[in-house]
């Protein structure tokens, strides 16, 4: 047992970050998701639509909030399950104020996402959800875009909605990308319906601060609208429900 543990010690750091490419260029939108993926809305509509990954968190998903209560901007926040419990309130915060709360994993686990038979981590998200919201979540963000066509069945056979992404800013970087520099990846890479993934924390983590996509997300709402566009959730896009019908109101 030494002699394995010290092989896969060795070996991990190299093979490991080969396994993620791999695994990102077969299984991550936009390329694949074997038709599973909703990646963007009417290409005929001027509007787009803000999503954000991994939290929640404190201050970062709190200080996401407010820059778009400011802003009057209702955003999608595809949330880890774990950071939902140790953050009810804030995710509470969120669903008052008009933004729509999806599920985006137990814990933000590549390997559960691939298992080929349990939906345990679905199913834990959306307990997390309803016991802060009182409703579970119809839309669906596998960890790092990462979908296997046997997921794909089991989430679709659960009614819900797998969302993807046509617009994939540097944001989640550690340190922070420079908001500048999201703010122009993101309004250069926009068309009518995109969907556009931003992170609100950082996944697993308890507190961290997310300054500089804060101040980007202000920078990319003024000029696209200053463009004509309008900036919608995820069901007023692709006109789907956000919760399960069977969901218990707060």
């Amino acid at each position: 047992m030494g002699i394995q543990h010290e092989v896969r010690r060795r070996i991990g750091p190299v093979v490991r970050p080969r396994l993620d490419r791999l695994g990102t260029s077969l299984l991550a939108p936009p390329r694949t998701g074997f038709g599973s993926y909703h990646q963007h809305g009417d290409r005929s509509q001027r509007t787009v639509s803000l999503t954000f990954d991994d939290g929640p968190s404190r201050p970062s998903t709190e200080s996401m909030l407010d820059v778009l209560d400011d802003l009057d901007v209702q955003a999608t926040f595809f949330c880890v399950g774990e950071m939902v419990e140790w953050y009810p309130d804030i995710v509470q915060r969120a669903h008052h104020s008009g933004h729509i709360v999806a599920s985006h994993s137990m814990y933000h686990s590549r390997a559960q996402a691939a298992s080929l038979r349990s939906d345990a981590h679905l199913t834990a998200t959306d307990d997390a959800i309803e016991r802060a919201i009182g409703m579970r979540p119809s839309l669906y963000r596998p960890p790092w875009g990462w979908l296997t066509p046997w997921e794909a069945r089991r989430v679709r056979r659960r009614g819900q909605t797998i969302i993807g992404w046509d617009v994939y800013p540097d944001d989640w970087k550690d340190p922070e990308t420079d908001a500048a520099v999201t703010a122009e990846q993101v309004c250069s890479r926009v068309q009518p319906g995109s969907i556009i993934l931003m992170h609100d924390a950082t996944s697993n983590i308890r507190n961290c601060q997310k300054t500089q996509s804060a101040i980007a997300v202000r920078i990319i709402v003024e000029r696209l609208r200053a463009d004509g566009y309008e900036f919608v959730t995820i069901p007023e896009m692709l006109g789907v429900s956000p919760y399960a019908a069977e969901s218990t109101h707060d």
